[in-house]
């Protein structure tokens, strides 16, 4: 008698091979970082905020008053010509403490007086009793604030006078905000 082929013992191998395969005895995949293509774009246009910085509308003027003692600095200023909704409402004033350029406090302000249109403003801003005297250098600014505190730079007088008042001159600048 030939011997009978062993077909339940196939047949559990043959059963077995796959679910080998799913409990790993088989080599897993190697491992990948996932990359995403998508078709879809998008375009933008983004615009910087440029708070305008006030322009002169004529030289500054300081005025030392008898000896020197009631000195004023007259600054004459407006928005830029291309620059909308900006008005006295949106100004702010500063004075200059060892260079640095700080804005005026509610208790300081009564030293500085704003008449005019937004077409041309006048501010005088006053050094008080004795503040000229013995001469120096005060400094009066405006900046402008925009949309969401945005300040502009300064537009900046420098008033200078000698002893008692003598030779009073006052020159324009820009200084940037802190």
């Amino acid at each position: 008698m030939r011997p009978r082929p062993r077909t339940g013992l196939r047949r559990a191998l043959a059963a077995a091979l796959p679910l080998a395969l799913l409990l790993g005895l088989a080599p897993g995949a190697n491992e990948t970082e996932a990359a995403w293509a998508d078709a879809e774009a998008a375009r933008g246009v983004f615009t910087a905020l440029k708070v305008p910085t006030p322009v002169s509308t004529a030289a500054c003027v300081t005025t030392p008053g008898p000896l020197g003692l009631s000195p004023t600095v007259t600054v004459n200023w407006r928005a830029p010509a291309t620059a909308t909704g900006y008005t006295l409402a949106q100004a702010e004033f500063g004075y200059s403490t060892g260079g640095l350029l700080l804005p005026l406090t509610s208790a300081l302000l009564g030293n500085v007086s704003t008449t005019g249109t937004p077409a041309a403003y006048s501010t005088v801003a006053s050094g008080g009793l004795l503040g000229g005297l013995l001469g120096g250098t005060s400094t009066v600014a405006v900046r402008f604030i925009g949309p969401g505190g945005w300040r502009s730079s300064w537009l900046v007088a420098t008033a200078t006078m000698g002893l008692a008042g003598a030779n009073p001159t006052c020159t324009l600048s820009e200084a940037p905000s802190a």
